[in-house]
C-alpha cells in the first residue's frame, strides 16, 4: 500500500503513451510482488529513469515501488512531490490540487473517467482518496489524441494493483497510529494487498484485492476579518477627510473534522488463450465526514465601530499592488453585536468505478474493448444554531437591541491577525453566562448530489512496421453523464423566544485554547450552541422548524450529457543522423449534447427550465523525442485540449443561501466550455545513475475562460425599501434570506460565472535528483529530489480597485492573474537511506495565488492565498525481510495559513492553523 506515500519518485518527464500502454516500450504497471518488497529509494530511481528514457510524451509519474516511506495520506498530497504541482489543504489534509496553474484537471482510475462527489467536474476529490489504493500515478500535462478530454490542466490517472504477472503470492498488511497536536487526538489506519495467479486448465488468473481503513479528527482555528471604508474622517486636521479601510466584520472559527475512510480494490484478469485477455475491476471509497464549526460573529450595525477610540487607534500607510492607502493596523472597535454560533457540518459520499473488457492480439493487430460505470452519491448536510450576547434584565433581551457589546481589540501586523474582546471590560465578565445568551436563529440545509458516468470504449492499433510509421491507433469512446443536486432549506423564525439557560441542552462553553501558538489570548469561554449532528431533532423543536426541511426547487438542478469522441494516431520510431527520433501525432473529434434542467418559481408556482445545447470540438496533438547524443533526450510537443464548465455553473437555477446580505451564486447555461493549446519543451539529462537534470518551458493560451463576475445590487427606488421583491434594479431578490436584523427577504448581488475572453500562461519546470553512491562509507545512503517551477499568465479580465483603496479617491481598474497560479513553486526531499534505515525530509512552498475573483470576505473583491512553506519528515527501519517500523511528521515547524484581501500583498484577511501530526506504523508482509 502507499498509506505514506510513494517512493520511486520520477520528478522529470516521462511518456504518456507508456502509461497508457500505447508504445513497444510500455511503462510496466508496478507489480504487486515488486510494490510490498522494500528494494530501496535508489533502486525505485533507477527502474524509474529507465522507463522514461524510453518514452515520447511529457508527463510524470510516481511508481509504488518502496512502500510507506513518504508522509502522503491522500492523492493530493501524493501528487506535491512532482513539478508544476501544488496543492491545498483543508484543516491541514491534501485537498485540491493546481497543475500548472489550473485546478481544472481530470482524475482517471486505471485510464477510466470518475465522477465527483458535488456538483464540479474533474472527478473524484483528491482528498477522498487514500494513497494504500494505488500503485502508481502518472500526471499528464499535455495529452495525446486517445487521452479522455476534459482538462485544461493536467490529467491524473491512478493505477491501481493488477494480478497476471505477480512472481509469487503476496500478502501484506500496514497499521499506523496519527497524533494531531490541535484536536488532541489518536487516529489509526489500517491497510492491505493480497493477490496471486493461478495456472488452470483454461489460462493462467490473477487475483489482488487491496483496501484500507482509517479514522481521523483534525481541527483548524480560523479568524476573518472584512474590511469598509470610512470616509467622514479627517485624521490630520487639514480640514479634509482622511480614508482609510477599518474592521466591520469578522468571524471566528474552531473547526472540528471527524474522517472515516474506507476503500476496497480488486481485479480479476483471465489470459484466455495467447490471444485473448479478459479481465474486470472496481474500486469502492466510503468517505464520511462529520465535525462541528464552533465561533462566534463580530459586526457593528451601526457603523459607530472605532470612532469613540479613534486616539487610540493605529492607522497606517499601506502599498498594496502599486497604491497607497490608509488601513487601521490596531485599536478598539466598538459597538459590536456579538453572536455565537455552531454549524454541524456532514458529508456522506460513496465513489465507485467498475469495468469489464479485454484486449484481443492478433499479428500486428491489438484491439482493446471495455464498458465502465462510475459514480457518486454524496449528502452534505449543515444545522446551524447563533445566539447574542445581550443583557437578560433589559426588555429587549430577545431581540437586536438587547445587545452587550463590549469594546473588541484589534492587532495586525504582516503575518498576524488578533481581533477579539477586552479581556478586562466588565461588558465581558458574563460571556460564561448561559442566562446572557439569547437565541437568535437555526438554520438547516441538505444537500443531495447524484452523479453517473457510463462509458464504452473501443480502441484499434496495427503495428504497421512501415519505414518510420511504427503503428496506427484509432478508436472510440461513447459516454452517457448525468448530474442532480437537490436542495433542501429552512430556516427559523429570528429570537424565538429563550435563552441559553432555559435549554442548557443545545448549549456548551467554547474552547479557550484557539491560536493557543501565538501568544494572544483569543476569544473562548464563552456559551456557544452545542454540536447537533447526533440529534438534531431536539434543535429543531426549540425552534420551531419541521422535522425535516422542505425542498429548495429554486436551487435544484441536473445536467444530462452524451459524448461522441473519435481519434486517430500514427505512432513513428526512426533514426535521423544517427539521432534515435521517436514521436507521434494524431487528433480528437468530440461532440456533446448537453441539458440543463432546473426550476423557476414565479407567486409559488414552479415551473421547469431546459436548456440544450450541442458543441463539437477538434482537438490535435503532436509529440516528439530525439536524443541527439548519449544520455541526452530532447522533447517536444503541442496539444489541444478543452474543459467543460462545472455541474454548477451551467445550472439555470439560483443557489439562495440562509444568510442574508451576502451575493447570491448562480449558474450560466449559457457557459462555453474552456480551451487551451499548449506548447512545451524539455531537455532531459541522465549524468550519472539513479540521477537526472531536466529543464522544460511550456506556453498555454487559454479561450473562453470562465471567471466569476459579481453583479451589484441596486434599488429601482433607493428610498425604497431593499426589502421589497419588485424593488431589485440589478442584483436579484432572495426571498428566503434572513438578515443580521431579522428581515427576510433581501435584494442582494449575484456572483454568476461568465466567460471572460482568454489567457496566457508561460512557465518553466527543472528538476534534478542524485544519489551520492560515490561518496566513501556510510556517506553513500545520501541522495537529493527537488524541483522547481515558475509560472506567469495574464488574461483578458479586471477588477475595479475603490477609490480609497486607490489613495486619489478615484477608481481604478487592474488586470486579474489567473486562478490557483503561484509564480514560484518547489519542493526538495533530503534522503538517507543505508543500513536498512530510510530518513527523508521534505519542504514545499509556494508563492501567493488567487483563490477567487469575487467573494463576500473581500466585500467582492478578489480574495488571495499568501505564500506558504512547510516541512513533513519520515523515518523508517528495516528490522528485518519481512517487518519495518515507521515515523512520520506532518507540518513539522507548525506553519499558518494566511489569506489576504483585494492584492495578493493586501491586508491580512484571514488567518488559519491546522494540526501538527506525528504517524507511528508497522508493516510487515506474509
Amino acid at each position: 500500500m502507499l498509506g505514506a506515500g510513494f517512493a520511486a519518485l520520477n520528478v522529470g518527464v516521462a511518456g504518456a503513451q507508456d502509461v497508457q500502454g500505447d508504445t513497444e516500450t510500455t511503462l510496466a504497471e508496478p507489480e504487486a510482488g515488486q510494490d510490498i518488497v522494500v528494494t530501496g529509494i535508489r533502486a525505485s530511481l533507477a527502474t524509474a529513469l529507465g522507463e522514461k528514457r524510453n518514452t515520447v510524451n511529457i508527463v510524470d509519474v510516481i511508481n509504488a515501488d518502496d512502500v510507506g516511506k513518504l508522509p502522503d495520506q491522500n492523492l493530493a498530497e501524493v501528487l506535491e512531490n512532482i513539478s508544476g504541482i501544488q496543492i491545498d489543504r483543508a484543516q491541514g489534509v491534501g485537498s485540491n490540487v493546481s497543475i500548472r496553474g489550473s485546478s481544472q484537471n481530470l482524475v482517471l482510475i486505471n485510464g477510466r473517467a470518475t465522477t465527483p462527489s458535488g456538483d464540479s467536474r474533474g472527478g473524484i476529490s483528491f482528498g477522498d482518496v487514500p494513497a494504500e489504493l494505488i500503485a502508481s500515478v502518472a500526471v499528464t500535462k499535455v495529452a495525446t489524441a486517445d487521452q479522455l478530454e476534459g482538462s485544461v490542466g493536467g490529467i491524473v490517472d491512478l493505477r491501481t494493483y493488477k494480478g497476471l504477472g505477480l512472481k509469487a503470492p503476496i500478502a501484506s498488511i500496514r497499521t499506523e497510529m496519527e497524533y494531531a497536536e490541535y484536536s488532541d487526538s489518536y487516529n489509526p489506519r489500517i491497510s492491505a494487498v493480497f493477490g496471486k495467479s493461478f495456472d488452470t486448465g483454461i489460462g493462467e488468473i490473477g487475483i489482488v484485492l487491496s483496501g484500507g481503513y482509517s479514522k481521523q479528527t483534525v481541527r483548524e482555528d480560523a479568524l476573518n476579518v472584512r474590511y469598509a471604508a470610512r470616509t467622514t474622517v479627517d485624521l490630520d486636521g487639514d480640514g479634509t477627510s482622511d480614508p482609510y479601510l477599518r474592521p466591520n466584520y469578522a468571524q471566528q472559527f474552531n473547526t472540528v473534522r471527524d474522517r472515516e475512510n474506507k476503500s476496497l480494490t480488486g481485479s480479476i484478469e483471465w489470459q484466455a488463450s495467447p490471444e485473448l485477455k479478459l479481465f474486470v475491476d472496481g474500486t469502492y471509497i466510503d468517505q464520511s465526514v462529520t465535525g462541528a464549526e464552533y465561533g462566534v460573529f463580530f459586526h457593528q450595525p451601526n457603523d459607530i465601530s472605532e470612532l469613540p477610540y479613534l486616539d487610540q487607534a493605529q492607522i497606517d500607510t499601506m502599498n498594496s499592488g502599486g497604491f497607497d492607502y490608509r488601513l487601521m493596523t490596531s485599536g478598539l472597535v466598538g459597538d459590536t453585536r456579538l453572536r455565537s454560533r455552531n454549524s454541524s457540518p456532514t458529508r456522506f459520499t460513496e465513489s465507485y468505478i467498475g469495468a469489464v473488457g479485454g484486449e484481443w492480439t492478433k499479428g500486428a493487430l491489438n484491439v482493446k474493448f471495455e464498458a465502465s460505470r462510475a459514480g457518486s452519491n454524496s449528502d452534505e448536510a449543515g444545522f446551524e444554531m447563533v445566539s447574542q450576547y445581550s443583557d437578560p434584565s433589559s426588555s429587549d433581551f430577545n431581540n437586536e437591541r438587547g445587545k452587550i457589546s463590549p469594546p473588541v481589540i484589534l492587532e495586525m501586523t504582516d503575518d498576524l491577525l488578533y481581533f477579539a474582546p477586552d479581556p478586562d471590560s466588565p461588558l465581558w465578565a458574563n460571556k460564561a453566562n448561559p442566562a446572557y445568551w439569547s437565541a437568535f436563529i437555526a438554520r438547516d440545509n441538505e444537500t443531495r448530489f447524484r452523479n453517473v458516468e457510463n462509458a464504452q470504449r473501443l480502441d484499434v492499433k496495427w503495428d504497421a512496421d512501415l519505414g518510420p510509421l511504427r503503428s496506427i491507433e484509432i478508436g472510440t469512446r461513447f459516454n452517457q453523464s448525468n448530474s442532480r443536486r437537490d436542495r433542501f432549506t429552512q430556516a427559523s423564525r429570528t429570537f424565538p423566544g429563550f435563552s441559553a439557560a432555559d435549554r442548557p441542552d443545545l448549549f456548551d462553553i467554547a474552547q479557550d485554547d484557539v491560536f493557543a501558538d501565538t501568544g494572544y489570548q483569543y476569544i473562548g469561554g464563552f456559551i456557544v450552541p452545542a454540536s447537533v449532528t447526533q440529534d438534531p431533532a431536539a434543535a429543531r423543536e426549540a425552534f420551531g422548524l419541521l422535522p425535516v426541511a422542505p425542498q429548495d426547487y429554486a436551487a435544484s438542478f441536473r445536467v444530462k450529457e452524451k459524448t461522441v469522441a473519435l481519434y486517430a494516431k500514427a505512432n513513428l520510431d526512426t533514426e535521423i543522423a544517427g539521432m534515435a527520433v521517436r514521436g507521434n501525432a494524431g487528433v480528437r473529434w468530440v461532440s456533446t449534447d448537453q441539458t440543463t434542467i432546473g426550476n423557476a418559481i414565479s407567486s409559488g408556482v414552479i415551473s421547469q427550465i431546459v436548456d440544450k445545447k450541442n458543441y463539437k470540438f477538434w482537438l490535435p496533438s503532436a509529440m516528439l523525442s530525439i536524443e541527439p547524443m548519449d544520455k541526452v533526450i530532447v522533447r517536444a510537443s503541442y496539444g489541444r485540449s478543452m474543459r467543460r464548465p462545472d455541474f454548477a455553473q451551467l445550472s439555470p437555477s439560483v443557489n439562495f443561501p440562509l444568510v442574508g446580505d451576502v451575493y447570491v451564486g448562480t449558474g450560466n447555461p449559457e457557459l462555453k466550455p474552456q480551451t487551451v493549446d499548449q506548447f512545451d519543451a524539455a531537455v532531459e539529462w541522465y549524468f550519472d545513475r539513479n540521477s537526472i537534470l531536466s529543464i522544460g518551458g511550456f506556453y498555454k493560451k487559454y479561450h473562453d475562460l470562465v471567471t466569476t463576475v459579481a453583479i451589484a445590487p441596486t434599488l429601482i427606488d433607493p428610498a425604497g425599501s431593499r426589502f421589497d421583491p419588485n424593488n431589485c434594479a440589478t442584483g436579484i431578490f432572495n426571498p428566503v434570506a434572513v438578515d443580521l436584523t431579522g428581515n427576510v427577504g433581501v435584494c442582494v448581488g449575484v456572483n454568476q460565472p461568465q466567460n471572460a475572453g482568454g489567457a496566457t500562461l508561460k512557465g518553466l519546470e527543472v528538476a534534478f535528483q542524485h544519489s551520492f553512491t560515490y561518496l566513501p562509507g556510510f556517506l553513500d545512503g545520501f541522495g537529493v529530489i527537488a524541483n522547481y517551477t515558475y509560472q506567469d499568465g495574464k488574461r483578458d479580465a479586471t477588477f475595479t480597485v475603490p477609490g480609497i483603496v486607490s489613495g486619489s479617491g478615484a477608481a481604478a481598474v487592474l488586470p486579474l492573474p489567473l486562478r490557483d497560479l503561484s509564480k514560484n513553486n518547489y519542493n526538495i526531499t533530503l534522503f538517507y537511506e543505508k543500513y536498512g534505515l530510510n530518513v527523508r525530509v521534505r519542504y514545499t512552498r509556494r508563492d501567493p495565488f488567487l483563490r477567487t475573483e469575487a467573494t463576500d470576505l473581500s466585500n467582492n473583491l478578489p480574495w488571495y492565498q499568501d505564500d506558504r512553506a512547510q516541512i513533513n519528515a519520515s523515518v523508517s527501519y528495516d528490522v528485518n525481510d519481512r517487518f519495518a517500523v515507521t515515523f512520520s511528521a506532518i507540518n513539522l515547524t507548525n506553519e499558518p495559513s494566511i489569506e489576504r484581501a483585494i492584492f495578493a500583498d493586501g491586508p491580512v484577511g484571514q488567518y488559519r492553523a491546522a494540526d501538527r501530526r506525528f504517524v507511528f506504523g508497522v508493516r510487515g508482509k506474509l
